[in-house]
């Protein structure tokens, strides 16, 4: 999930928050934090299951997995 940050970050980032926010004040930012987190997560899965929805019901979408393997026009061909 966090690619980007090793915990080292996040433990710096952390002490960094305490120091600015507060202790009284830093649960509530996680608790924000959190909702922000599973809004977007929400909204991230009703995306994804309406892509999943339309290319069900793309016409051609048997004929994009039978010719998978064919390049696609004006799509540069790897040299070498």
């Amino acid at each position: 999930m966090f690619d980007i940050f090793s915990w080292q970050h996040i433990i710096i980032l952390v002490v960094i928050a305490l120091a600015v926010v507060g202790p009284k004040d830093l649960s509530r930012l996680m608790r924000m934090a959190t909702k922000w987190v599973r809004k977007d997560k929400s909204v991230a899965d009703g995306l994804r299951a309406e892509m999943i929805a339309l290319k069900k019901k793309h016409p051609l979408s048997s004929l994009e997995t039978a010719g998978a393997s064919a390049p696609l026009l004006n799509t540069p061909q790897p040299r070498g």
